[in-house]
């Protein structure tokens, strides 16, 4: 019989170093010093005898212990934080509204409603998919509690979960010759993806025009596995069969966007907090992406 415990503090020291990339970041995280955490992730590997890291130049990878501790690590604290919610409030119910855009509603959505659904069966999600200044118009009116919403870096730092690379998407066989103007797929104005594009390309000197324009961001995505032209978006949600073509058409490059949450002044339903918390704790997987 086994008889070594787990140390949940220590495995969630370990998933927090890993998924934002180092025992620094970790740390602010944690809420501990860089030494207590090399410390307690040293006990833990004594506790498991054997290793879960090795150092390659400044960097720090996965053992193959550490890759599959780091699976069993994170069913663990998921079930520990879901059991923690369910005593703790377990006759929570009612509703709460949620507002995102489509690129997390493909992806990240499923997982997450899962997760509120084991934690709180009684609660009800109410979802409103759109696009980022409607959904802003909607908190604002008071129709939402919670929205996840693209906006500027740097900007109301407070509410920034993520901070995403933007690129330029298109099918692979997308074929473009080098004078032509851009065919660009894009949302209807305003959309600061939109803007962003354009300004880059007339920056750069390249001429564009627009081959699609809708409301849908899955109509782009449709448009692009066509082959119409190039979007540029976050890696969120993008299908598989899209590749980046920034470099085979030597677009330009395009500014990193924010990934913004804000919460209903005065919302105070448990369920508006955990939500808020499972957002800022999947910013690793929103930085990530679908896409390498």
């Amino acid at each position: 019989m086994l008889t070594t415990n787990l140390d949940l503090s220590a495995l969630r020291t370990f998933v927090a170093a890993v998924e934002l990339g180092g025992f620094g970041r970790a740390a602010r995280v944690v809420h501990r010093t860089p030494g207590a955490v090399s410390l307690q992730l040293k006990a833990l590997e004594e506790r498991l005898g054997q290793p879960l890291f090795v150092r390659e130049g400044k960097r720090q990878r996965l053992t193959p212990a550490g890759d599959t501790l780091l699976r069993y690590a994170r069913r663990l604290l998921d079930l520990n934080d879901e059991a923690l919610l369910a005593l703790q409030d377990m006759a929570a119910s009612g509703e709460v509204r949620l507002g995102l855009p489509q690129d997390l509603a493909d992806g990240w959505l499923a997982q997450a409603l899962g997760r509120v659904t084991r934690s709180y069966p009684s609660v009800r999600v109410q979802l409103q998919i759109g696009r980022s200044a409607d959904l802003r118009r909607a908190l604002e009116a008071g129709a939402l509690d919670l929205a996840i919403v693209f906006g500027a870096q740097a900007v109301d730092a407070g509410a920034q979960v993520a901070s995403l690379d933007v690129h330029w998407w298109s099918h692979p066989d997308l074929s473009l010759p080098a004078n032509a103007p851009v065919p660009l797929l894009v949302l209807e104005a305003p959309c600061r993806f939109r803007d962003a594009a354009i300004t880059a390309l007339e920056q750069a000197g390249r001429t564009w025009r627009i081959a699609t324009s809708s409301g849908s961001v899955s109509a782009l995505w449709s448009a692009a596995e066509a082959g119409l032209g190039v979007t540029p978006r976050t890696p969120l949600g993008v299908p598989s069969c899209l590749a980046k073509a920034d470099a085979a058409f030597a677009l330009p490059k395009l500014a990193p966007v924010g990934l913004h949450l804000h919460a209903l002044d005065g919302a105070t339903h448990p369920i508006v907090e955990y939500l808020g918390a499972l957002v800022r704790d999947s910013r690793a997987v929103f930085e990530a992406g679908s896409h390498p």
